[in-house]
């Protein structure tokens, strides 16, 4: 629309202005449309939802350019302790990418009357389930955002950062119907611990025997997916139903959820999608890495990225080992708590990973970021 307004405006002017006034006339609107693409940016939008389980406030970022007649894809972030829907946003930068991308971004809210801490409580049984607790007004959260906009159901994710990064494992077992990936961050395998006391040794020494985990998960996205899915179809689940697709990130460094923990949710989904391929325990997917690639962002911290496939040889799973980083959202910016700028930059990372193969937008540009160097072994 832009375009064809100023090629209006130089057709009027070059039949009127003198050609020196004229290339000048040009030059400043070229200059000033070229601006206000650059500075284009999306907004907010807040929303509250209520259950038996209480209530809880969220918080939408609309991105630039977003069409309310054409479905987007949805990305649910999930903040740590003693964050914000605000904080983590602005640490994250997830924002940005959706704006060059076209997807939206929810931000649910944690409040200090459900934890003192604002921790997603991902380690109390009453948190874990489909239909119950937190994860139940989670689901509220996205079906509210369902409802008031079009939102692409086949591209739907959750994204979270230590307990932000524990409950997300736990929503993409209790609601495999809403969710096709995971980002994992700083944070644990799914039901790691049934208890504060378990919830503490598992930050430092890992959770429960991680295949137990994962088939513990598949059995739960059984149970689950057929309440969603229409009765000629519920004999194909049986034995076959939609993989979980995981992105890990973790620090060296992270003495707050050790790193034994990144490994873990990858064996635990490992397990999980085995057996999800074709209800059989025969290592069609495992946690042994496909691909390993060793880099290290300019001026900032070295990583290891692992890659692990599919029984048809896709990317199914990925971890992002970051060296000397502690207990922190790689990549982010320092105007958000618990963020490390010199790691890779995990926003654009995990919207790479689960980007859909069949779009054909051409992302807006953007400032420039550190782009990481790779080496393959």
């Amino acid at each position: 629309m832009k375009r064809r307004l100023v090629l209006k405006m130089m057709r009027r002017m070059k039949s009127r202005l003198t050609p020196v006034v004229a290339l000048a006339a040009w030059l400043f609107i070229l200059t000033s449309v070229a601006a206000t693409s650059a500075h284009a940016a999306g907004s907010w939008t807040e929303g509250t939802v209520a259950n038996a389980a209480g209530t809880r406030n969220y918080k939408l970022w609309m991105p630039a350019g977003y069409d309310a007649r054409k479905a987007a894809p949805l990305v649910l972030m999930l903040h740590g302790c003693l964050q914000t829907p605000d904080d983590f946003a602005a640490g994250a930068r997830m924002n940005e990418v959706a704006d060059r991308y076209t997807f939206l971004v929810v931000y649910a809210e944690q409040p200090a009357t459900a934890n003192p801490y604002k921790c997603w409580n991902w380690f109390d049984p009453a948190h874990q389930a489909r239909g119950a607790g937190e994860p139940s007004l989670l689901a509220a959260v996205m079906a509210d955002v369902r409802a008031k906009h079009k939102v692409d159901a086949q591209h739907v994710y959750a994204v979270g950062v230590s307990a932000g990064g524990a409950m997300a494992s736990v929503m993409g077992a209790a609601y495999p119907d809403l969710f096709a990936g995971l980002g994992v961050c700083a944070g644990v395998e799914y039901k790691a611990a049934t208890s504060v006391a378990a919830a503490l040794a598992a930050q430092q020494s890992g959770g429960a025997e991680p295949n137990g985990q994962g088939t513990l998960a598949y059995q739960t996205i059984v149970a689950a997916t057929p309440l969603a899915t229409p009765p000629r179809r519920r004999a194909a689940t049986a034995t076959r139903a939609r993989p979980m697709r995981v992105i890990v990130f973790h620090g060296t460094l992270d003495t707050v959820v050790r790193p034994v923990n990144g490994d873990q949710v990858i064996t635990q989904w490992a397990q999980t999608n085995d057996l999800l391929d074709d209800a059989r325990d025969n290592n069609s997917v495992d946690d042994k890495p496909d691909n390993t690639s060793d880099g290290e962002v300019p001026n900032g911290h070295k990583f290891t990225r692992y890659v692990y496939h599919d029984a048809a040889g896709k990317t199914l799973l990925e971890k992002w080992l970051i060296r000397d980083m502690k207990h922190a959202w790689s990549g982010g910016a320092a105007a958000g708590s618990y963020t490390d700028p010199q790691g890779v930059n995990a926003s654009e990372e995990i919207w790479r990973f689960f980007r859909p193969t069949t779009t054909t937008a051409t992302p807006a540009k953007s400032s420039p970021a550190r782009t990481p160097r790779r080496s393959r072994r």
